[in-house]
């Protein structure tokens, strides 16, 4: 059903929805930049504090990716990436309901920051690999665009938000994303071209 929707090109398909989930993922990892102001006007906590938090989930997104591969190989593309997303959402929106430092440490450093970390340049080469065998080079670079193309969508898009309306609307936005995302990977992300009964 998959191919005769998309075709017989559906591994651009994939390569669409994981462009996406790449650009969410970078646009969550800004977040904390336009929010440190914020956070510091409504909780009083110390720039310090919330670039600890920030750098928790650099260092995180970072250190998570050979162990995102190893889930992937034993658990699954899909399941993987569902995974990341749901932590990513369900840990943005959990800040909402923050009124301590460590709680900002632990959603916007440790959850966020492992879920992240799931959706970086490990499924770039891994989706890469198992689709496709001519253009890689081609589709490995517009997986590496999407993050500072997320970046430079989100920050002023969440930037002005924050300004017109404060921090929540900003997080909400974040965690609705993420959640959008869920059964777009759900339904468009097979785990091999087997699967839709096609080839790389």
């Amino acid at each position: 059903m998959q191919r005769r929707f998309f075709g017989q090109h559906y591994a651009m398909a994939v390569a669409a929805v994981i462009f996406v989930a790449l650009l969410a993922a970078a646009g969550l990892r800004s977040t904390p930049g336009v929010l440190m102001v914020p956070w510091e006007q409504a909780f009083g906590w110390s720039r310090q504090t919330i670039s600890f938090a920030a750098a928790t989930g650099i260092f995180l997104f970072g250190l998570t990716g050979p162990f995102a591969a190893a889930a992937m190989q034993r658990f699954g593309i899909r399941a993987t990436i569902i995974t990341a997303l749901a932590m990513m959402s369900l840990s943005s929106a959990a800040s909402l309901f923050m009124s301590q430092s460590w709680q900002l440490v632990l959603t916007w450093g440790v959850v966020s920051g492992i879920g992240s970390g799931c959706v970086t340049n490990v499924l770039s080469a891994t989706i890469v690999n198992r689709w496709f065998v001519t253009n890689r080079g081609l589709v490995m670079g517009l997986f590496a665009a999407s993050t500072s193309t997320g970046t430079l969508i989100f920050l002023p898009v969440l930037s002005a938000i924050s300004l017109d309306h404060g921090w929540k609307p900003v997080v909400f936005c974040v965690a609705a994303a993420m959640a959008l995302l869920i059964p777009l990977v759900f339904f468009l992300l097979p785990e091999s071209p087997a699967d839709v009964g096609d080839v790389p």
